[in-house]
């Protein structure tokens, strides 16, 4: 059994390094000094979305047809040791949300543009690194993911469930972190960042941090991948946690994506869980616990992959209503990340009410 175990161990490694060598270079628009010591990238992100969803009640349907991103994307590097990254956001464009409560008109989202992502990296060599300004906070795999690799068509409904009650932004917020990868199968995050300030600014900082093995090759980027479409090999086990005052949130991932086949078809599955606490710091974050479970098989190359997501969101209270939502469908990579098409049916549950049927259809137009 051990020799078996070590023969496909050494079989994965080889076609890994085999993807490896043949990864085409990424396309660009970027801007280089005279010296080639500095240079800017500039590009965007758009994903025109089609959404049917039962109304709360299950006597109808929501439909909207809306951009749930768009994005204006700049980076590159000051010198050979400071890099940046700056973007925007405008999600969920033109949507009309479908709460009688909020939006008793139906009104389409105007529009609300604002700095999604900015921030400074350091590196002094890929043993330390640090990162400064408006940040992902290092919790879980999914936490950390860019939206434009997503596996699916979304995040886990339940990732960012912090970011409210901690006044953050889609798991954002202003600090600055260290990072590292010692001898490129380890990963390590640690960072403070603002948190809650409360009243004259008094409250303690948040602090976060997290640890990752990788068997293989440390994914060494800022954004964690969500897949590669079967033209990487990562496996990725961590933990992570987040703490302010008496806020406490618990995290453990494993992410996998592994070519078979020769590198003909692959696999990508990704599992998070978090437990969420806000104490009587954030009262409004009652104890609860997130799961996240989904997974792609990738055929024709990489061109075509059926994809399912799970989420679950349960309590510590009893009588607090637990959810589910789960989605299945289907990637068609155009050209891998730059442009794809998705397409998913599900339901979403909360028990005590109507099971509610839910479609989206997405295309992502992506260069930088």
């Amino acid at each position: 059994m051990r020799r078996a175990a070590a023969v496909m161990l050494i079989a994965s490694a080889g076609v890994c390094m085999v993807l490896a060598a043949s990864r085409p270079a990424a396309a660009q628009w970027q801007i280089d000094s005279k010296d080639g010591k500095a240079s800017l990238k500039i590009g965007f992100l758009a994903q025109p979305q089609l959404e049917v969803l039962d109304t709360p009640d299950g006597t109808g349907e929501s439909k909207n047809v809306y951009l749930r991103r768009l994005r204006i994307m700049f980076g590159g590097k000051i010198s050979d040791k400071w890099t940046f990254f700056v973007e925007t956001d405008d999600p969920n464009l033109g949507k009309a949300t479908p709460d009688l409560g909020t939006n008793p008109t139906g009104a389409k989202d105007a529009g609300n543009v604002y700095m999604q992502d900015a921030f400074f990296t350091f590196t002094e060599r890929k043993e330390f690194m640090v990162d400064a300004g408006m940040i992902l906070v290092p919790l879980s795999h999914n936490h950390g993911q860019s939206a434009t690799t997503l596996l699916p068509i979304d995040y886990g409904p339940y990732t960012f469930t912090e970011s409210t009650p901690l006044g953050s932004r889609v798991g954002r917020d202003y600090g600055a972190e260290v990072r590292g990868y010692p001898l490129d199968h380890f990963e390590y995050r640690l960072g403070v960042f603002q948190g809650v300030r409360g009243p004259e600014a008094r409250d303690s900082f948040r602090v976060a941090g997290r640890a990752v093995w990788y068997p293989f090759a440390a994914d060494t980027g800022f954004f964690y991948g969500g897949t590669w479409q079967g033209n990487k090999c990562v496996v990725a086990i961590g933990a992570g946690f987040d703490t302010q005052k008496e806020y406490h949130s618990l995290a453990a991932d494993a992410f996998v994506e592994q070519p078979f086949g020769n590198g003909e078809q692959a696999v990508t599955a990704q599992f998070d869980w978090i437990r969420f606490d806000g104490g009587t710091f954030l009262p409004t974050l009652a104890k609860q616990d997130s799961y996240l479970i989904e997974a792609a098989v990738h055929l024709l190359k990489g061109k075509v992959s059926p994809v399912v997501q799970y989420s679950r969101k349960t309590f510590a209270n009893p009588l607090t209503p637990g959810q589910y939502i789960w989605q299945a469908g289907v990637a068609y990579w155009m050209k891998g990340h730059q442009r794809n098409i998705k397409v998913t049916a599900g339901r979403q549950h909360i028990d005590g009410l109507p099971d509610r049927t839910q479609v989206l259809a997405q295309l992502q137009l992506f260069y930088f």
